[in-house]
């Protein structure tokens, strides 16, 4: 097994750290007392909201005795709910965990269950705040315990038919597409709509945020690189995965076509994206031709509409679904051991994730080893057989294959911006900014730095320490970071200003929602989705506006 997480290593310093505190000591004597009543009231299958956690609890405590999977170390509470509810059952990794866990989440919406969900969720960033520890935290999880029993979310069980067991039995977002899965003929039009879709070079195409013109965007990347990319529909859902979300450190990650498939199944089955991404799920498995997968998405009015906003972000790994409800229900904030999460953080926090959790998934596997193959969390329905997750598993390697043997071009396909500041990406999720002295934009950064680094002398008399704020809280006696509070604030006063100075309000209103501004200059650092979610907001404000 390779190194302790970043994570767990997290864990295991704050739970030495809170070791003979009075408060928590008392709120893990009543966790403890509760896990026990619960424990003897909950079996598997008959488990209220509480119960189910309290089973996932335990099932995270018992894989800290033995060998845990790399993903347990980013549970969070309503992770281990989830987890619970499927126990003693196990999922193959962290994505199928997380799209199952959504799904099921989804399936609560509209019954009684799902205020007892959102009760849960307050009642985590509520034991958070009050105790002062991450909610993903051991010690706040036992706490927790207590508190759901308090909530009374131990009096309702939940029916058998709302257990993943049966009801995600056949569900997209875990077996993918069903072998019987209908795909739409092409229309008369189809011919002249796929030419006109190779004829549009990448200098004469304007990416807007349909799925049309990304895909046609990921796919002349992909021929940049040598790949035949109007032969293979292999390389189709890859390729608009790529150019909407993937980092530039993704583009040929041995896992891009897990990533895009795990994107694509994650989808809502009700979404209007789904028909497009089914056929391209499809198409490799049932050989069917690069043109006669394009001519089916044309006959799907979605492929040419704007991208749903819920498919722009990443969601299929552990640690995403708490900060997304409780940002639903309007909490501003979820303290997590790696960041203090807010929703313009979602995009940020979901890349890093999944970027994280697939290094570490290559740093733990040992070569030697032949891997055992968890029981799944549910039974694979008869409708899965006859081949077709051979066929998935053989379009997943013929994808890895070409692009593996593309690798040396890289530098060449995603070149460095011209821009004169950039976010670079790495494959364990971790980014930095880098700035050319070289460019205008560069020497502004570099004597906006300088500014703040002499500020920091004056103020604190030092040079500042590795882990002090550069950007640091004028009114403070001591270095301390300028809190998301202060920065809303500057931006609202900025827009209001911003008429003055001959400058758009909608942007500045626009990146404070989003924790980002994109221009010209730096839109190269962004991924597609994130420009489009950008300029959404800017349309958003504007139309407030009027």
């Amino acid at each position: 097994m390779g190194k302790a997480s970043r994570k767990k290593k997290a864990r295991e310093a704050a739970s030495a750290a809170l070791e003979g505190v009075a408060v928590d000591s008392e709120a893990r004597g009543q966790g403890e007392e509760a896990m026990v009543r619960l424990l003897r009231s909950n079996q598997p299958g008959r488990l209220s909201l509480a119960g189910a956690y309290v089973h996932g609890y335990v099932a995270l405590w018992q894989a800290q005795q033995e060998t845990e999977p790399y993903w347990f170390q980013e549970i969070d509470p309503l992770d281990a709910l989830f987890l619970g509810t499927a126990w003693p059952r196990r999922f193959r990794d962290g994505i199928e965990f997380a799209n199952a866990r959504d799904a099921w989440l989804r399936l609560l919406r509209g019954t009684v269950h799902e205020k007892g969900v959102q009760r849960f969720v307050r009642e985590a960033v509520l034991a958070s705040e009050e105790l002062g520890l991450p909610v993903d935290d051991y010690e706040l999880m036992l706490a927790l315990i207590g508190r759901l029993e308090a909530a009374g979310l131990d009096q309702r069980r939940l029916p058998r038919r709302l257990l993943p067991e049966e009801s995600l039995q056949g569900c997209r977002a875990v077996f993918g597409l069903s072998a019987d899965v209908q795909l739409p003929e092409p229309l008369g039009t189809a011919k002249k709509q796929i030419r006109r879709f190779w004829n549009t070079t990448a200098e004469e195409s304007r990416v807007d945020d349909t799925p049309c013109s990304v895909l046609r965007s990921g796919l002349h990347r992909f021929a940049e690189l040598g790949l035949p990319t109007e032969e293979m529909s292999v390389l189709l859902l890859p390729a608009l995965y790529a150019a909407l979300l993937a980092k530039p450190a993704e583009h040929l990650a041995e896992d891009l076509s897990d990533h895009a498939v795990a994107w694509a199944l994650a989808q809502d089955e009700a979404s209007t994206l789904v028909p497009v991404l089914d056929i391209l799920l499809a198409a490799p498995a049932l050989e069917l031709s690069t043109t006669d997968a394009l001519g089916r998405l044309f006959a799907v009015p979605a492929f040419t509409e704007p991208i749903p906003s819920s498919a722009l972000l990443w969601t299929s790994s552990p640690g995403l679904a708490l900060p997304r409800l409780a940002f639903e229900l309007g909490i501003p904030k979820v303290s997590t051991l790696d960041t203090e999460i807010t929703p313009d953080l979602l995009d940020w926090v979901g890349t890093r994730n999944r970027m994280h959790l697939s290094a570490a998934a290559r740093e733990d596997a040992d070569p030697l080893d032949e891997p055992d193959e968890p029981e799944s969390a549910i039974s694979t329905p008869e409708e899965t057989s006859g081949g077709w997750e051979e066929r998935r598993e053989a379009v997943r390697r013929a994808v890895e294959d070409k692009v593996r043997k593309k690798a040396t071009e890289t530098t060449a396909a995603y070149k460095q911006s011209d821009s004169g500041v950039e976010r670079v990406w790495n494959a364990d999720g971790s980014s930095v900014v880098r700035f050319s002295p070289d460019t205008a934009q560069g020497r502004e950064t570099q004597e906006a730095l300088m500014a703040q680094l002499v500020a920091f002398r004056e103020k604190f008399g030092r040079e500042p320490e590795p882990h002090d704020p550069l950007f640091f809280d004028p009114d403070e006696d001591v270095p301390v970071p300028l809190t998301k509070e202060f920065f809303d604030n500057a931006l609202l006063e900025m827009a209001e200003r911003a008429a003055e100075t001959g400058i758009d309000p909608a942007l500045i209103l626009a990146s404070r929602d989003v924790g980002y501004m994109v221009t010209e200059e730096n839109q190269s650092m962004f991924t597609m989705a994130e420009v489009f979610t950008f300029s959404r907001a800017v349309a958003r404000h504007r139309k407030a506006a009027g």
